[in-house]
Formats: C-alpha cells, structure tokens, sequence
C-alpha cells in the first residue's frame, strides 16, 4: 500500500509541474471584473503589458517580489505560499486592510493587477476576498467564478481557502451589525 502513495505522490507532483510550466506559457494575467486583473510575477513584471492593459495600481501578494517602476501606486500583501497555517492566518489577518485599499483603488476607477508569482493561489484569493466584498459572491461561487477566468487559479486545490471562508465571514457578520 505505500508504494500505492508513493506513485500516486508521484504522479500528482509531475500534474503540478505541467501545471507550472502551462502557467509559464500562458497569459501572464487574466481579467476577472472590468479593471481587475488576476497574473503572476511575468505579467508585473513587464512594462509592456503593465501600459497594454492600463495598470495603474499593483497589489503584489509576495513577500519579496519587486515591484515594477512604471506602477506608482504599490501595495504589498506579505504573504509566503508554503501551506503554513500562520501564513493562511496572516492572509486572513490582512484582508480588512487589503480589501479597504482594493476596493478604494477599484472605485477610483484605477486598473489594477493583483499578482503572487504563478497567479495561482495567493493573489485569487485576493481576488476571491474582493469578489465577496464588492460583488457578494459567496467563498464557493468567487473561486469557481476566478476558475472560469483564469483555469489555473486555485490549482489543484484552494491553498488559502480557510483564509477566504474567515474573510467570508468576518464580511457577513459586519453586515449585519
């Protein structure tokens, strides 16, 4: 039976792999709302796409990840993608800031990108927080809506979704008060 998991460890390590270098080869970013672009590091890091698209604002959900000096308006969301609990909790943590400043950046009528380094996981949370916030999607129908944009995100599995559900709720329960 453990050589069972040890080929089935395997086989889902070479399936995130293809998945990276997909990611590696497609769109660096997708737009998910008007103005609201999900991507990865690729698509910040080009000045040629950042002035193609109109990107004004950048919220960069890296912890080290240079920012683009053509952006002016630079936001950070300081958060490593490694499956730590603390690190899902920091994102939680941050998302009153974060979702305070996106929203008042996208009611600006700003363009903005919202990026980690594969447009995968991080950053559509973000976008996912964003989408229970502005739009009043619940967590499941924001993260499938982001999948239907942009195939890659959330691959294989949500890796901050107690993140998204905490915002989820912390966002009704304010509602209601």
């Amino acid at each position: 039976m453990k050589f069972v998991h040890e080929i089935h460890a395997k086989i889902q390590c070479i399936k995130n792999i293809d998945v990276l270098e997909m990611t590696s080869q497609s769109d660096p970013a997708h737009e998910i709302v008007p103005r609201l672009w999900l991507g990865n590091k690729n698509a910040a890091s080009d000045g040629d796409w950042l002035r193609e698209h109109g990107i004004t604002v950048v919220f960069n959900c890296t912890k080290d990840w240079p920012f683009h000096p053509d952006v002016k308006r630079q936001y950070r969301v300081p958060v490593h993608d490694n499956l730590q609990a603390d690190e899902i909790q920091n994102l939680e943590d941050w998302a009153p800031e974060i979702m305070y400043k996106l929203i008042a950046e996208y009611n600006r009528g700003e363009t903005i990108l919202v990026h980690c380094h594969a447009g995968m996981q991080r950053s559509a949370a973000v976008i996912a927080m964003f989408l229970i916030t502005k739009q009043g999607m619940a967590a499941d129908q924001a993260m499938a809506y982001i999948r239907s944009k942009r195939q890659i995100a959330f691959f294989p599995a949500a890796n901050f979704e107690k993140a998204i559900r905490g915002w989820e709720r912390r966002w009704t329960m304010s509602k209601k008060q």
